[in-house]
């Protein structure tokens, strides 16, 4: 077999076989992961906190990706903006913690202060001749949809038409009102791993019975396509005939490999829980109020897919947000958010250990088989293999990701996508 060492980019994408994991250096290597920061991760629209995070003018969060760090604050005129965590100086960081409430950006360095807008207003000791208009913080595009905060880390407009994807998650998002939310939880996950692991664990249920047990029982699906796929298969077409007759949408649309030119493809599909299950619980009972304009239970899923990195689960009754974000070759963060309605009352209306528990067990369980999949792709032994039927979302994005990477694009099969 070639050494890996001896083969360039181009080589590896060329000798990828469809239906078939991706091979090494995929994984492991420094310079293909710098590779992906600009043609993968530097296009796309990157979720990164849901308003809630940012009450107050002056609140920020910190998001850190790949060795950038991005301020995200709301100014003064609650607008929500984003910069670059540079000072135009000499380039310190100006903000040091993770998040905060700050008057002024102000540079601990040599004091440079920038107000909320990213505009330089004080710059000591500077010559007579230097004009401070001319040095603004470095700024970030930034989109706010249903209170979900995106960023753009690009500097040229050779983006993905938010408005459009904004659009087709219209009829799915919308009556739960997602702005209308807050967010009673947040966990990180830190994950041993490469960003696509994670990615290609989460996009399949291949593993979801031998690994969650605790997800299996409360999803019929895992099991029921398999043992009893006729069965299923009427269940789930007479929900969605329920469901649209409702005026629910609840017909997929652009699977995953349909979009292989695209710069953040995305998808949508829904799905009833478990007969008997009102939502994503232990025991199927209701965790929370109804969210947004919903006034009944349809006992239904929905996951929205904003590209490879964002995922965005909703229950009637609370929804559940997948960041996942590429630290280096080998280590990602992914974080979850739980939210439920904005005037829920924690210990009357809901309690958190009860909404975040099946996505919470299931996470943890997830970031132990990543981890133990990194351990193994690293081995001298370690070959690619090929996909099952039950993978066809993870075979889709990695024929997504060679696409974009600059290898041949094949179009796998349509299939319903599936979590």
């Amino acid at each position: 077999m070639t050494r890996h060492e001896d083969m360039s980019l181009d080589d590896l994408l060329d000798r990828h076989t469809p239906d078939m994991s991706l091979e090494q250096p995929f994984y492991t290597d420094r310079g293909i992961f710098e590779i992906e920061l600009d043609r993968i991760v530097e296009p796309q629209w990157l979720f990164v906190e849901h308003v809630s995070a940012l009450p107050k003018p002056g609140d920020y969060v910190l998001y850190e990706i790949a060795g950038e760090s991005i301020i995200v604050i709301r100014g003064r005129d609650s607008e929500i903006r984003a910069f670059f965590n540079v000072c135009r100086h000499r380039g310190s960081r100006i903000c040091l913690e993770p998040k905060g409430n700050v008057r002024t950006l102000t540079c601990p360095y040599h004091a440079w202060v920038f107000d909320l807008q990213g505009a330089l207003i004080r710059a000591p000791l500077m010559a007579d001749d230097f004009d401070k208009k001319q040095w603004p913080l470095n700024a970030c595009r930034v989109r706010v949809w249903e209170g979900l905060i995106f960023i753009n880390l690009a500097d040229d407009d050779t983006l993905a038409d938010l408005d459009e994807v904004f659009e087709a998650f219209g009829p799915y998002a919308v009556p739960y009102r997602l702005a209308d939310t807050k967010a009673i939880h947040r966990e990180t996950y830190p994950t041993d791993a490469n960003w696509k692991l994670a990615v290609e664990n989460f996009r399949e249920c291949y593993h979801c019975a031998p690994a969650h047990p605790e997800y299996t029982v409360v999803n019929a699906y895992v099991n029921d396509g398999d043992r009893e796929p006729e069965k299923r298969a009427a269940l789930v077409n007479a929900w969605v005939e329920e469901w649209e007759a409702k005026g629910v949408a609840a017909r997929d649309f652009r699977l995953w490999g349909d979009l292989l030119e695209s710069e953040q493809p995305i998808g949508a599909f829904r799905q009833p829980i478990r007969e008997g299950s009102w939502t994503l619980s232990e025991d199927g009972q209701p965790v929370a109020p109804l969210m947004g304009d919903l006034k009944e239970w349809d006992k239904g899923e929905t996951l929205l897919i904003f590209g490879p990195l964002f995922y965005v689960y909703l229950a009637n009754d609370h929804a559940t947000l997948f960041r996942f974000t590429p630290v280096s070759e080998k280590h990602t963060e992914v974080v979850v958010t739980w939210l439920v309605r904005e005037d829920a009352e924690e210990g009357r209306d809901y309690d958190i250990d009860k909404v975040i528990w099946m996505w919470d067990v299931t996470t943890i369980e997830d970031t132990k088989i990543i981890n133990d999949n990194q351990l193994g792709v690293n081995s001298r032994r370690y070959r690619p293999g090929r996909y099952s039927e039950r993978e066809y979302g993870t075979r889709n994005f990695v024929a997504w990701y060679v696409a974009r990477m600059g290898g041949k694009a094949v179009v796998p099969p349509k299939r319903r996508l599936s979590p």
